[in-house]
């Protein structure tokens, strides 16, 4: 005898072949997913690091002269870049090595160099940061005055 409340249990769909669910703001796993992004992409220099490195790997002594070099033009009230120390440089590679955006590998024979490296990860992520860019390019005088209101807060 068929069971009665099988017909009002729901069944999973078999997402195996069908397309991956795109969240929308409404969405619980919109706000899930942004709330992970921010804490996998934590720390002040997490951006200038992924984008060092998104031409080749790197020595640590390069990748900070790198970072260091950046022309921070953008306006926003900051630290220079120029200003980099290798204790939070440390600090942001090591939080990007727990969260697999960059890999680390040592030489073994002296001197000891090492070398950090973009995932592919991380290589996905450059790409898909693309319509944020494209986004800000749309609304730059937003942000003209976003920064405008910053620098006048800093300098209170």
């Amino acid at each position: 005898m068929p069971d009665r409340t099988s017909r009002w249990r729901r069944r999973k769909p078999d997402n195996s072949q069908t397309e991956p669910h795109s969240p929308t703001p409404d969405d619980h796993e919109f706000l899930q997913g942004l709330h992970d992004i921010r804490h996998l992409l934590s720390g002040e220099w997490t951006w200038d690091v992924l984008i060092a490195l998104h031409a080749q790997p790197l020595l640590f002594t390069e990748l900070r002269e790198t970072i260091r070099s950046q022309d921070n033009t953008t306006g926003w009230p900051s630290r220079k870049h120029h200003h980099l120390q290798d204790n939070p440089l440390n600090r942001t590679l090591r939080r990007l090595q727990q969260g697999e955006l960059i890999t680390q590998s040592r030489s073994s024979v002296f001197p000891y160099r090492t070398t950090y490296e973009l995932t592919r990860a991380a290589r996905e992520l450059l790409s898909a940061a693309a319509p944020l860019v494209v986004w800000t390019a749309t609304h730059a005088d937003l942000l003209d005055r976003a920064r405008q209101r910053r620098k006048e807060d800093a300098s209170d």
